[in-house]
């Protein structure tokens, strides 16, 4: 499956956050849990290397909680801060701020010694569709950025004051010019990160239940009611679709309709709780 989006306005953001990363004092570097590997942009990674950094593991709620603890240990091991979060969820912003102040503790404490009020300018950054945005909401603590569950809704910067000592700059999402793996390209389809335009729904339903059959069987036969897991996967996949009642006149199977549903299934966490990475 031939999947490439790497619009204009991507190449402008890549080239805006060389230039304001050097006056930035954190960088956001929010994440799918549910594929928290694939959303690491290699071309962000190499731009903000030198910068100090808060790995925000976003949509915590779609993954089990072991999961959140390997993704935790993942990030420790490797000396890195990182703290998982629903960026939807009122809790999120008190988790988010504490974290955030203690890498700022050190600093903030000796700008009181020396009567000085610091701000300190923080952005935001990502891969389409984690969820940035919403965790610009939470800590603005109403709505301030646009949001979308689809890929490219910030279309370009954004500065949000959200403490008198914090500033936020929301950047739009952005994929990186060469992908050579497919496998990270189909995670990004999956949950969401790629353009609708740019994915042809029926064949990446048939792709994700192809990749769940060996990863989370169970899960497809508790939303589904399917089993029967050695079979083609065509066959579990058409099966699926009859039980969502895809069908069109002549008993044909709708595979554009079920292919929709099924990403739906997942992307909402219907199909329950699956982490990709």
């Amino acid at each position: 499956m031939q999947i490439n989006w790497f619009p204009g306005h991507m190449k402008r953001t890549l080239e805006s956050l060389e230039r304001e990363t050097k006056n930035i004092d954190l960088v956001l570097y929010v994440l799918d849990g549910r594929a928290f590997l694939s959303t690491l942009n290699p071309k962000i990674d190499d731009i903000v290397k030198n910068k100090s950094i808060l790995y925000v593991i976003n949509k915590a709620d779609l993954i089990e909680e072991k999961d959140s603890k390997r993704i935790l240990k993942y990030f420790s091991d490797r000396q890195k801060n990182a703290i998982c979060v629903t960026g939807t969820e009122k809790t999120a912003s008190k988790q988010l701020f504490a974290a955030i102040k203690s890498i700022f503790k050190e600093k903030i404490e000796k700008s009181k010694i020396k009567g000085i009020d610091p701000v300190f300018k923080i952005m935001v950054i990502g891969t389409p569709n984690t969820g940035k945005s919403s965790i610009i909401n939470t800590l603005y603590g109403q709505k301030k950025a646009v949001t979308g569950d689809k890929a490219g809704v910030t279309k370009q910067n954004q500065w949000v004051k959200i403490e008198n000592n914090f500033v936020l700059l929301d950047t739009p999402g952005t994929l990186w010019p060469k992908m050579d793996d497919d496998e990270v390209k189909l995670k990004l389809a999956f949950i969401g990160g790629i353009k609708k335009d740019v994915v042809d729904d029926s064949e990446l339903g048939f792709q994700l239940i192809k990749y769940l059959v060996k990863t989370y069987p169970e899960c497809l036969k508790t939303r589904y009611n399917v089993d029967g897991f050695e079979r083609e996967t065509i066959e579990i996949y058409d099966d699926i679709l009859k039980r969502l009642g895809c069908l069109m006149r002549g008993a044909e199977l709708d595979y554009d309709r079920g292919g929709t549903k099924v990403l739906e299934d997942f992307r909402s966490g219907r199909m329950g709780k699956i982490c990709l990475d």
